[in-house]
């Protein structure tokens, strides 16, 4: 069945981006903050699916925000140097004052039972509010030198503490009456992270100086320093009994509170703060660190990058809090939130440290999309990051509501990847990137069995199986399977085309989730042939015709090359030219021999394979295209462009002749695009790289440059059913509005046709009410006077059956018949032929109503002033006509005078005053010239 429409479902926005503030409330709603335009867009998402919950907007500019614990409040600073207490979800602003600050306040913080709000701000000034009963301005705290970088309460204590950008050491605040009760000195750097352990005795303050100083409270001594050699940039205690299934449930009673750090290295270390022991060390899918310890002396190459951890919260949940002594086996309700430098955030268990769910707050632009997995229920991305980001349960892959939760995959590259294709099964997936290298993956299945054996470990997996370090010379441009997995296809920027031996038996996976491979000297990818110079330009796209005898390579130098898989080498057979730039994508047919391009001209072409000719050009886009797949048996096509725009083709329908013709037809951009033989859907903002088809065809993905995914869902079956009813329906109602005016039953006509939004049938009905004649007995004089005295009272009457003649519709709908039915009027009073049925509706609305009563209609002022010059045009004309009218019935009654004149005396008495009639006849027509 050819597809219709696509409509779409979701979408992936970007919703975090650091330095901004993530807030994870009991509530499981996820606060996060976004650099937008000069301001900071605050999105609340939902803390399991990732789907966006509310969206918080304010007229001015937001500069910082904090929420409260059970996220029922949120404090927002504008740049206009105001604060905002706002409520949630209803959005609603509370109150609103002047922070009193000289610069923008960058960093907020409230205490746990939301009766504190401190700001902090460039201005080197600390300042306190009260919250709730007798809420306001409470006091200022200044000791600072430079901008405020941490604001952080005490959790059951009345303490504030405070760090700035030059000072090197933590104030500590009364946050009762705003006096400095101590200075935590020490740190040789900026203090970046400070943490209090559960029974709020002691605090922890980290820093970039690679040491964790631990403090009383409240004497504020210092009584440890760890060394770390990391520079530490986050905190946090885990609750009692944490770890017991890695450190032994023995030893963890016996310990202190255990902490938990993160910093330049990207990975967690648990601490002992008593004798400074690293006890743990969980690393994460962007970890970075040296796998074994003969390569701890590599450490200090880690540097600063996307993988470094930047935050650490602990959040319970709902209202229980974690308890102590917990098993493994019982469900924590408390979560550990990790914020990476990426904006990539993990969510862990942090009884047990496992990575429970990954979200990523922001994307790059997406280069590549593939839908992997041996049931083609997965979703593998590519943003220009050297990682593969993979979506569990994207929408429109299961029955079941999706979602965006996203994992990264780890290992592989060291450089942005540049391609990724998957094989015909799902289970097979092969990147290649700027760093040369050429990475086969193997995607598995909880599901997935080996040698009858359900496999453990997470729901899907994504293993490297093998990495090609020097695949090629040059940046690695283009990969591709074939459709039996016994080769694959690669090429780079120095235009050398290569193909590689596939032996995917060498790999096993076992119980736990893990390849294994077999003793061979080959290799699971090795190098079978090599083309160099197979274009004069860089090769965007291959594809493998599903046969494996062919491969078409597309590339910049506006040509196509179809190239013949021999037994030792590469055989080009065809040239595809036609193309007035680059060629972005080409693909095989899966049912006949032709091949579909792309190119940046903005033409979509399908080649005949027998002759290397051009087939079809389908004529629309008026920008380079990126990407073009069969949809539907071949019979239709798919394709994005630079605009964002996707649009669908039908192969059978005739294109436009003209790219002007489809330019004019391009505003309505979710209709059929007539000219062009398409249907346009609006999707990015900017280009679309990427175009990924369900297996089944049930709905697309795109991926462009504006770092959003799109799904769009096929809703043809719907639009059929919907189109169906309507027709239906729509013969029905024809037939009972016949059947009615057959019957002369004109005031329930009346009624349906508006109801059913008819105009011209409404007219009719009018039209025919009016001139409707009854047979009366009389003299002719009666017969009139009688006609003309009930037209009004026929047309009244069938208007008030809008108003009385449904009792099961309420006021709002009947009111909402009498407006479309003034709508009608309008359009009706423009015509002079129409004009007296507008007249009539208009005079019995008018009598109907009170004016207080249409004042409250929608756009009632606009329909006077839209009334007014018709109606006084219509009145000057029948005004004419009238006086006409009056002249014409002199005349008549003269002649008949006349006629009854007998003697030529009388007439010639007569004779005197026609000059005079004539006189003024012609002096009226003359003025009616």
């Amino acid at each position: 069945m050819l597809k219709q429409k696509f409509e779409l479902e979701s979408k992936f926005q970007p919703y975090f981006s650091y330095p901004n503030p993530v807030f994870l409330a009991s509530s499981n709603n996820l606060f996060c903050g976004r650099n937008v335009e000069d301001t900071v867009e605050i999105t609340v998402a939902d803390g399991e699916k990732f789907t966006r919950v509310e969206k918080i907007t304010d007229e001015d500019k937001v500069t910082s925000f904090v929420v409260s614990p059970d996220g029922s409040m949120v404090a927002l600073a504008t740049k206009s140097l105001f604060l905002k207490l706002m409520e949630f979800p209803s959005l609603k602003v509370i109150k609103s004052w002047r922070s009193c600050h000289q610069k923008g306040v960058c960093i907020m913080a409230v205490n746990s039972d939301v009766t504190r709000l401190a700001t902090g701000s460039s201005d080197t000034v600390v300042r306190l509010w009260h919250l709730g009963y007798k809420e306001g301005y409470s006091c200022s705290c200044r000791c600072h030198n430079s901008m405020t970088t941490l604001l952080k309460f005490h959790p059951t204590q009345q303490y504030l503490f405070s760090s700035a950008l030059g000072d090197y050491c933590v104030a500590v605040w009364n946050s009762e009456t705003g006096k400095k009760v101590a200075s935590l000195d020490g740190h040789q750097s900026i203090v970046t992270g400070l943490a209090f352990s559960p029974d709020g005795e002691t605090l922890v303050t980290c820093g970039r100086d690679k040491v964790i100083m631990t403090w009383s409270c409240p004497q504020f001594s210092r009584q440890n320093v760890l060394p770390t050699f990391e520079s530490l940039e986050a905190c946090v205690f885990l609750p009692l009994g944490s770890l017991a299934n890695h450190l032994g449930k023995e030893f963890v009673e016996t310990q202190p509170p255990l902490l938990l750090s993160g910093g330049q290295w990207g990975c967690l270390r648990v601490w002992n703060i008593l004798n400074g022991r690293c006890l743990l060390e969980v690393k994460g899918p962007l970890d970075r660190s040296p796998q074994t310890g003969a390569a701890d002396h590599r450490r200090d190459l880690i540097d600063y990058g996307l993988h470094s951890i930047v935050g650490l919260q602990i959040v319970s949940i709902g209202s229980n809090s974690a308890e102590e002594g917990r098993t493994d086996a019982e469900e924590s309700t408390q979560k550990l939130l990790l914020i990476r430098q990426s904006n990539h955030i993990e969510f862990y268990d942090p009884v047990c440290a496992k990575l429970t769910s990954e979200f990523l707050g922001d994307i790059g632009e997406v280069d590549q999309l593939c839908v992997v997995g041996k049931s083609h229920n997965r979703l593998i991305a590519v943003d220009g990051s050297p990682q593969l980001k993979l979506f569990l349960n994207p929408y429109g892959m299961d029955s079941h509501d999706g979602s965006w939760s996203c994992h990264l995959v780890p290992g592989g590259h060291t450089d942005v990847v540049t391609d990724v294709c998957v094989s015909q099964c799902g289970e097979w997936t092969l990147s290649g990137a700027k760093d040369r290298s050429l990475c086969l993956w193997r995607v598995i299945d909880r599901d997935s069995t080996e040698g009858g054996k359900r496999l453990k470990g997470p729901s899907t997996l994504v293993l490297l199986v093998e990495r090609l370090e020097e695949a090629h010379a040059a940046h690695i441009t283009s990969v591709c399977f074939d459709k039996s997995n016994n080769f694959v296809v690669s090429s780079s920027e120095d235009n050398v085309l290569k193909a590689w031996s596939l032996d995917l038996s060498q790999s096993k996976v076992l119980s736990d989730g893990s390849i294994t491979m077999e003793d061979s000297p080959r290799s699971v990818l090795s190098e079978w042939m090599v083309v160099h110079g197979a274009h004069k330009s860089t090769i965007n796209s291959i594809d493998v015709s599903v046969n494996n005898q062919l491969i078409a390579t597309a590339s910049r130098d506006k040509t196509v090359k179809i190239w013949k898989v021999a037994k030792h080498n590469l055989e080009c057979t065809g040239v595809l030219q036609g193309h007035r730039r680059g060629v972005w994508s080409v693909c095989f047919s899966k049912r006949e021999k032709v091949v579909l391009t792309a190119s940046g001209d903005g033409d979509v072409r399908i080649w005949n394979l027998k002759d290397f000719s051009c087939m079809r050009t389908l004529e629309g886009h008026e920008q380079p295209v990126y990407k073009a797949v069969f949809l539907s048996d071949d019979r239709q096509v798919l394709s994005c462009d630079q605009r964002g725009l996707v649009r669908l083709w039908d192969i059978n329908k005739p294109s436009s002749k003209s790219k002007k013709t489809a330019k004019s037809n391009k505003e309505d951009e979710d209709v059929n695009d007539t000219a062009g033989g398409s249907k346009v859907f609006e999707a990015h903002d900017g280009r679309i790289w990427s175009l990924a088809v369900c297996p089944d065809e049930s709905g697309f993905y795109t991926g462009g440059e504006d770092e959003t995914l799109c799904y769009f869902k096929d809703v043809t079956e719907q639009v059929e059913e919907e189109n169906t009813k309507k027709l239906v329906d729509f013969v029905q109602n024809k037939q009972m509005l016949d059947n009615l005016v057959r019957e002369k039953r004109y005031a329930e006509a009346l009624r349906l046709a508006v109801k059913l939004d008819h105009p011209k049938r409404g007219l009719d009905i009018l039209q025919d009410l009016i001139l409707f004649e009854p047979q009366t007995d009389g003299p002719s004089e009666e017969r009139s006077g009688s006609y003309h005295s009930t037209q009004a009272t026929r047309v009244s009457a069938a208007l008030n059956e809008l108003l009385h003649g449904d009792t099961s519709e309420d006021e709002q709908t009947k009111e909402m018949l009498v407006q479309r039915l003034l709508g009608y009027a309008i359009n009706w009073n423009t015509r002079a032929r129409t004009s007296v049925v507008a007249q009539y509706v208009l005079n019995w609305i008018l009598s109907t109503f009170t004016p207080e009563h249409l004042l409250r209609w929608p756009g009632f002022a606009k329909t006077v002033e839209s009334l007014l010059p018709y109606t006084a045009r219509h009145y000057q004309r029948i005004s004419r006509l009238q006086e006409q009218l009056a002249i014409l019935d002199y005349l008549c009654e003269y002649a008949d005078e006349r006629q009854a004149m007998k003697s030529p005396s009388e007439m010639e008495a007569v004779d005197s005053k026609p000059m005079e009639v004539c006189s003024s006849t012609v002096g009226v027509s003359e003025e009616q010239r």
